[in-house]
Formats: C-alpha cells, sequence, structure tokens
C-alpha cells in the first residue's frame, strides 16, 4: 500500500504515501537564505522516491529561529 499513489484534497498525486518529515537542516547562511548545501541534500532526498518532501524550520521570523542555520523568510536579507 505504501507504494500506491495518494490523491491529496488540492488534487495532487504523490506517486506514494512515504513522506519526509520535517527536520531541522541548519543549513541556512547568515543571513537566513538556502545555501547550495541544502538545495543538495534536498535534490538527494527528492531522488530517493519519497512522495512528498516536508520542508524543516523555515521561520517566518528572524528574531525568533529554532538555531542558527534557519531559512528565514520574513524580511530580504539586504534589511537584516
Amino acid at each position: 500500500m505504501l507504494d500506491q499513489p495518494l490523491t491529496l484534497p488540492c488534487g495532487a498525486v504523490l506517486p506514494n504515501r512515504l513522506a519526509k518529515a520535517a527536520m531541522t537542516e541548519g543549513l541556512a547562511d547568515p543571513l537566513g537564505s538556502p545555501t547550495a548545501e541544502l538545495e543538495q541534500l534536498y535534490r538527494v532526498w527528492g531522488a530517493g522516491g519519497c512522495g512528498m518532501l516536508l520542508s524543516g524550520n523555515v521561520q517566518v521570523d528572524g528574531d525568533h529561529l529554532e538555531r542558527p542555520g534557519n531559512v528565514i523568510l520574513d524580511r530580504p536579507a539586504m534589511a537584516r
């Protein structure tokens, strides 16, 4: 059953029922921007065959990080 496609309520179809849970990677640069290492990590996970990859600890407020290295989306990097 894990290898069967899954249709989500929005209509998107996952190729299987395997998912990578959200984890903290800590691979953003000091300004909170994604790095080449973070991109490569998700590229490797994507090639692994999971139907869904949940991103980990992407912060919407740079004043309240879970840890250094979190990706931050709250304001442009130049403003930090």
